[in-house]
């Protein structure tokens, strides 16, 4: 399939709604830092759309990339990573 037209559609932080999209959508879900917007990227065929880093827990919103006007591709935030022992014990207590 050839990708012609993608738009970043919407980004939902903690406090956001999810859109009612009813266009089939495919998420990317995984653990911090292994490439969920790189491959992204790669079936966009595009260097840098999704925003990605060396540095785990970037991507701290759900952002859906409108692809072609058929589909979505949802890339989710990263789990399993907490900066500092805090946040981590916190993490661990919401559990």
């Amino acid at each position: 399939m050839i990708i012609k037209d993608v738009n970043l559609e919407t980004v939902c932080g903690i406090t956001s709604k999810l859109p009612a999209n009813t266009q089939p959508e495919f998420a990317f879900a995984g653990k911090s830092n292994v490439g969920k917007s790189s491959l992204i990227n790669a079936l966009m065929n595009r260097r840098s759309y999704a925003r990605t880093s060396s540095q785990p827990g970037k991507t701290q919103t759900i952002n859906f990339y409108h692809i072609n006007d058929a589909f979505y591709y949802v890339d989710l935030p990263g789990y399993g990573y907490a900066p500092g022992r805090l946040l981590r014990r916190c993490w661990l207590l919401r559990r």
